[in-house]
């Protein structure tokens, strides 16, 4: 946004989408009302007033309108709509030859400076007894004309122009815009009937996995398993998920809170100290399936997935191997499958994605134990399982469940 151009005329934002296309019709249709739904509420809780929204007549764009000076905080609004492509501030007018003109016109007097060169890009869609290069040949003769009774030599330069102004027709109406912004991570819109629980336990592909399911239009619910020693660490990590919510179109994030600081002693002390992060998976899974189960959480009952944050780029503390085994565990609580989208990234790209979501996201020190020298011993782990010990830690743990609101 550092050199965007924000015109007094403008009065509305058209909007992109890409991925949506690929479906069937039905499905295109109820996407994208879910998109301008989602839309319309992100704007809500950012206090942006607008006037109306539409899909055009093809349903390629999606229109919103505005007043002229709530536009910039729009855009910053409207580049963490998930399931956006890209969108231009614009000046709507007919798709008249003379009107595309006289506005086209009208904004190059206000964009181009003595000594610029330009180019349009013209793109065209539906009936019209003109083609895109009759626009491009004659808005451009206009715009060169008004330039030069100014005394103005202005050029074209198509492969690199110090100034672009856009024309987009479709149908009826012609929209003039000098800007293309990119939202920050495209995707499917997120769809409240696509619910994913997101096990936590501090790392930060914990956040990330739980990212890119939302990125791919579910619905989040994290259950973090809180190891740490000090609250002020526990205030961080609910200020990481509260920069997740700005990319949601809810009010509210809801994260479930599991003290398990006790229960890595009783894990301890329960099994070998190389089968430690295998009974500490083991247990996670147990307890998520219980969190799940809630009767008086009825928005938990019908999750449908979880995910897990591991990778593998030897990252510490729980060894790649046993995080990767340990997922065959998961059957032993749940039928639902898990996902975990991190699994082909390496460590630069994680980093970079996470700097993307928000360049002050906190790190946290999430295991006290760091164990050393891990092995993956099913029958060790299967003897833990059906331990009495085991129920009793699993009920232990749910008695302090805690429900925390993110708005």
């Amino acid at each position: 946004m550092k050199n965007a151009i924000f015109l007094p005329d403008y009065n509305m934002i058209l909007i992109r989408y890409n991925e949506i296309w690929l479906k069937s019709s039905k499905v295109k249709m109820r996407m994208l009302n879910t998109l301008m739904k989602n839309i319309k509420n992100m704007l809500t809780h950012a206090k942006i007033p607008f006037h109306k929204y539409q899909l055009s007549k093809d349903t390629s764009r999606i229109f919103f309108f505005f007043k002229n000076q709530d536009i910039p905080k729009a855009v910053t609004v409207l580049k963490k709509v998930v399931g956006i492509y890209s969108f231009s501030p614009a000046l709507r007018t007919s798709s008249s030859m003379k009107n595309i003109s006289e506005k086209s016109v009208h904004v190059a007097r206000q964009i181009i400076n003595k000594g610029d060169n330009f180019a349009l890009n013209i793109k065209r869609s539906g009936n019209h007894d003109y083609s895109s290069k009759d626009v491009a040949m004659e808005v451009g003769k206009d715009i060169v004309e008004n330039f030069k009774s100014s005394g103005f030599d202005l050029r074209v330069n198509l492969s690199n122009p110090d100034k672009t102004i856009f024309v987009e027709i479709r149908e009826d109406f012609s929209y003039v815009f000098t800007d293309v912004f990119k939202s920050d991570w495209g995707g499917l819109p997120i769809e409240t009937s696509k619910k994913i629980a997101v096990m936590d336990v501090g790392r930060p592909g914990d956040l990330l996995a739980g990212f890119l399911l939302l990125r791919r239009g579910s619905t989040i619910f994290p259950i973090l398993f809180d190891m740490m020693e000090e609250d002020a660490d526990f205030y961080k990590w609910k200020t990481n998920w509260s920069v997740v919510n700005n990319f949601t179109p809810f009010s509210t994030l809801s994260l479930w809170r599991v003290k398990f600081k006790k229960a890595l002693k009783f894990i301890k002390d329960c099994v070998a100290e190389r089968n430690v992060c295998g009974a500490c998976r083991m247990l996670r899974f147990a307890t998520i399936a219980s969190v799940l189960n809630m009767e008086e959480e009825k928005s938990l009952n019908d999750v449908r997935a979880l995910t897990d944050g591991f990778d593998l780029n030897k990252s510490p503390p729980c060894p790649d191997q046993i995080d990767l085994l340990s997922l065959s565990l998961s059957p032993f609580f749940s039928e639902r499958p898990i996902f975990t989208p991190n699994i082909g990234l390496d460590e630069e790209t994680i980093k970079t994605y996470i700097l993307k979501i928000n360049k002050n996201m906190h790190e946290l020190d999430y295991c006290p134990l760091k164990p050393q020298n891990q092995e993956f011993n099913p029958d060790a782990l299967e003897e833990f399982r059906i331990s009495s010990d085991f129920n009793s830690c699993v009920q232990e743990l749910m008695r302090n469940v805690e429900k925390i609101f993110i708005k």
